[in-house]
């Protein structure tokens, strides 16, 4: 019993010092690439990343703001001569669409709908990042989406090959953030795994898309 208790105290404590490493390291390697509107390099892509819709088809508090922090990087002097805004969400089931609705939305706010690109099959961060590269070719981006994600999007992204940068997408105070900032700690271990020992795939690939 005594060996038992001990053993898994070990595993505990090891798995412990596992996550909160891993997790600082995410947080480190990505750190160097996010800047704010006025230090933003110039990408040939922007990615906007899914959240849920309301029932409406409207974008939830989180995904409005990674909506508008796109629209107003795109209205500003210096990022005019970005073209191309790829929208990346669940479309899963047939009545439940992030990203016809993304598109709708930017288009408008006033976004031409020639420069907006949609992947349908963005279910996760791992998903999106992996399809922004192997089905629509891109080979450098700006990612936008709130802080708690953003280190975990820019490590996959970069892991995969793709010059990332992001953008911190938080316009407001969001009712549930801890509850997301806590299933954040696991996911990053999850993508720590995804791209550096299983070289996951995505559930679904697809024809090429070429973005211009």
């Amino acid at each position: 019993m005594k060996k038992t208790l001990k053993s898994l105290l070990v595993f505990t404590v090891f798995w412990i010092i596992f996550v909160i490493s891993v997790n600082l390291y995410i947080i480190s390697y990505a750190n160097e690439y996010i800047y704010d509107i006025y230090s933003l390099p110039r990408k040939s892509v922007w990615l906007v990343l899914g959240a849920s819709v309301l029932p409406d088809g409207r974008p939830s508090g989180i995904l409005q703001d990674r909506l508008d922090s796109a629209f107003e990087a795109y209205n500003t002097e210096k990022y005019k001569r970005v073209k191309n805004i790829l929208v990346s969400g669940d479309n899963s089931e047939e009545d439940y669409n992030e990203s016809d609705n993304m598109a709708a939305y930017l288009v408008e706010k006033g976004i031409p709908e020639g420069v907006i690109y949609i992947d349908y099959a963005g279910f996760d961060t791992y998903d999106s990042m992996y399809r922004a590269q192997y089905i629509f070719w891109v080979s450098d981006m700006t990612i936008f989406t709130q802080e708690y994600h953003l280190s975990r999007s820019i490590y996959i992204a970069r892991k995969l090959g793709i010059d990332a940068v992001g953008y911190v997408s938080d316009k407001h105070t969001y009712a549930k953030i801890r509850k997301f900032q806590t299933r954040e700690v696991l996911s990053r271990v999850k993508a720590f795994f995804d791209v550096e020992i299983l070289k996951s795939k995505p559930k679904f690939l697809g024809e090429k898309i070429t973005i211009q």
